[in-house]
């Protein structure tokens, strides 16, 4: 496997998510790091072949080509390196444990732990933004006595959030994701936790959300996609409802809160807005009156 990453340009910022929106499932992510704040592309290819093609249908697409680009040939096992950075974690009573760590007894499974192996998919609960929409849906719904029939869980990644749902008592509960390989991946996850899992895992984009309201929606996506589509998420959701939203970094936080509360108000809705912060990310609960 070959891991190819470059620098991207401020200016190129929103023309590569358009590009990766229009391309997705693309093997293209965008990453920040967090000391430098510098923005890098990265992708991870098969062979030399595919990432050249790749490269060029990328610079294709954008109207300057990217620089240092950086050409990484990995070693096998990077595909379980994932493993050393997720610890068991708790929040108010809910243990989030690694599938490899999981205590070998039945009695277990769908209790008040939740076992998830995410493999090639996002959501250990480790990272910020899963973390957030854990503790947010902790707060709102667990051991509460409020309407828990249907929940919608957009960017299911590793079926961690649809999987806690039904850890919290929700009826019905949909996960969607663009990438087969994670509603593949939360499917395996799901059938570790329940016997009986009770969550419709399926291959769908945002635009083709039904028409069905929800008592929760969540997405764990980037800004750009949330505030694109917020229509599809304030229409989605029951009267009373939550819609949480999460893999917003702070500088972006002002402006997706604006963009929901103009959707709001087209749609002739009441809500309240809260801001929920851990270090540099932010995740927003919509809460409608």
């Amino acid at each position: 496997m070959i891991k190819v990453s470059a620098p991207v340009n401020q200016n190129l910022v929103l023309e590569i998510e358009s590009f990766l929106f229009e391309s997705a499932p693309s093997p293209w992510s965008i990453v920040l790091n967090r000391k430098s704040k510098v923005l890098f592309l990265e992708g991870i290819f098969k062979n030399k072949q595919d990432y050249q093609e790749k490269i060029q249908h990328l610079h294709e697409s954008l109207s300057k080509s990217l620089d240092q680009i950086k050409i990484e040939k990995l070693d096998e096992s990077w595909k379980e390196a994932y493993k050393n950075h997720f610890k068991t974690w708790s929040y108010k009573g809910i243990n989030f444990i690694p599938e490899w760590e999981r205590v070998k007894n039945a009695n277990d499974i769908g209790d008040s732990c939740v076992y998830i192996d995410p493999g090639m998919a996002f959501g250990t609960g480790n990272h910020e933004t899963t973390r957030l929409c854990i503790e947010l849906l902790t707060d709102l719904y667990y051991q509460q006595a409020i309407p828990k029939n249907s929940f919608l869980d957009v960017g299911c990644g590793s079926g961690i959030l649809s999987i806690f749902a039904q850890v919290l008592g929700f009826r019905f509960i949909a996960g969607i994701d663009n990438d087969e390989c994670a509603i593949a991946n939360s499917k395996i996850n799901a059938s570790i936790n329940f016997k009986s899992p009770k969550i419709n895992f399926s291959k769908k984009n945002i635009s083709s959300i039904d028409s069905n309201l929800y008592n929760c929606v969540v997405a764990n996506i980037q800004s750009d996609v949330l505030m694109t589509y917020c229509n599809k998420f304030t229409r989605v959701l029951q009267k009373k409802g939550n819609l949480v939203l999460s893999g917003i970094l702070d500088y972006e936080v002002e402006v997706v809160r604006q963009t929901f509360q103009k959707q709001l108000r087209t749609d002739h809705l009441n809500a309240k807005i809260y801001t929920r912060r851990k270090k540099e990310w932010c995740a927003l609960q919509i809460k409608l009156l």
